[in-house]
Formats: structure tokens, sequence, C-alpha cells
């Protein structure tokens, strides 16, 4: 074999091992972006369905909500955006990690017919939850599979009607949870439950905001949004 015949073979190996290199490291990159997505999706899909909230829910998270991970760190999140990059940012610099992000409590939701509720514990979300009698997963599909996060937000400012028929207006979410905190705490024993005080206004998953005549229209717009999927 001449040098010339030897050095192009050399040449042609090292560029096919280079292609194959770059292959793997593509094919890599493209497996651990659908993990860190499935991930997401997953978790995501795992919050709403342990409280049967979200759009095919009868509860609605008021956030912001608090996640905790695995090695006990926390942090607060505004929205389901800011949720979904929380998590992924997370499972990118923990690839390898088994466990899952949880919720931490108390957390608050708001039902369907307008009451708003402050949850203490997941069991006290499950309890919640088997009051629903909407069929979490009907019509539902996989995780992130083409599906909204949310039917509704609450506009800010707001009033609650407590069950003594009091009234207190909250200027926004977090107002809104200490109100509510402080009221659980002051009546452990109480069976009734803060409602919202209508009319109010909510935003919409496309941005629109509506405004709410009563706890039969929230109820009504509650069940349009899972009727649209």
């Amino acid at each position: 074999m001449s040098k010339y015949s030897f050095k192009l073979l050399m040449v042609l190996a090292v560029v096919t091992s280079l292609f194959a290199f770059n292959s793997c490291n593509k094919d890599e990159s493209l497996t651990n972006s659908e993990d860190v997505s499935n991930f997401v999706n997953e978790t995501v899909y795992n919050f709403q369905r342990d409280g049967n909230c979200g759009k095919f829910g009868c509860y609605e998270f008021v956030f912001p909500i608090t996640i905790v991970f695995p090695d006990e760190t926390t942090s607060e999140v505004e929205s389901y955006d800011a949720l979904k990059e929380t998590l992924k940012a997370w499972k990118e610099a923990n690839p390898d990690a088994t466990e899952r992000p949880s919720l931490s409590f108390p957390l608050e939701v708001v039902s369907e017919d307008g009451e708003i509720i402050s949850v203490a514990s997941r069991e006290e979300l499950r309890e919640l939850a088997r009051e629903c009698i909407r069929g979490f997963f009907k019509g539902r599909g996989r995780p992130g599979h083409g599906k909204g996060d949310f039917c509704f937000k609450l506009v800010f400012p707001l009033s609650i009607a407590f069950p003594d028929g009091t009234t207190m207006e909250v200027e926004d979410r977090r107002d809104l949870r200490s109100t509510l905190r402080e009221w659980k705490a002051a009546n452990p024993d109480a069976e009734e439950r803060p409602t919202l005080a209508f009319p109010i206004t909510v935003e919409m998953e496309d941005g629109t905001q509506v405004s709410v005549e009563s706890s039969e229209a929230l109820q009504e717009l509650k069940e349009s949004c899972s009727a649209d999927d």
C-alpha cells in the first residue's frame, strides 16, 4: 500500500469517527432534552392530580406556591410557567435524580363554585380532591399532551366573604394567602369555608378577562374549560 493511500485511509477513519461521535452526542442531547420535558410534564401533572386541580379538576391552585426538592431546598413560583422553568432547571442540574419535588404546605386553592381553601397537608389536599365529583382523567390524555394547565386565574383586588357574614378585601395573592391562613388558625373547627364575594374578574388561559357574577357562573365557566379540550 502506498503512503498516499495509507494517509487517505487514516483521514477517512478520523472523519468517520468524528461523525459518529457527533451523532452520538446529538442523540444523547435529544434524549436528555426529552427526559427533562417528560419529567417536567409528569411532575406538574402529579401535582394537579393529587388535588384534582387545574383545567380538568374542581379546583385551581392559588399562586404563589412553594415546591420542595429532594435535598429539602425550596422554591416559590408565581405561575405554571415559572413552575415548569424551575423544574426544568432543577432536572438539568440533577439528571440522575430518581425522587421528584413535592408541594409545600399549607397552600391555597379555589373551588369551581368559589370556595377559597387553605390546605394544610398532602393528605388534606387528597381528601379535598375526593370531594370533587369531576373525573380528573376524563378526556385528559397523557401528562403534557397538548393540554392546558388552568382554566382561570383570580384578578386582584377581590373580596372574601366569611361564614359569619363579614367581608374583607385582599390586594394580592399573598394578602389572600395570609388572610385565609389567619382565619383557618382562628376557626379550626369551622364547617363552612370562606368564599369569593361576587362579582369577580378572572383571567383565562388565553389572557382575556371575564367578569363572573355568581358561584353558578363560575362553575359554568370551569365546566366550559374542560369541554373545550
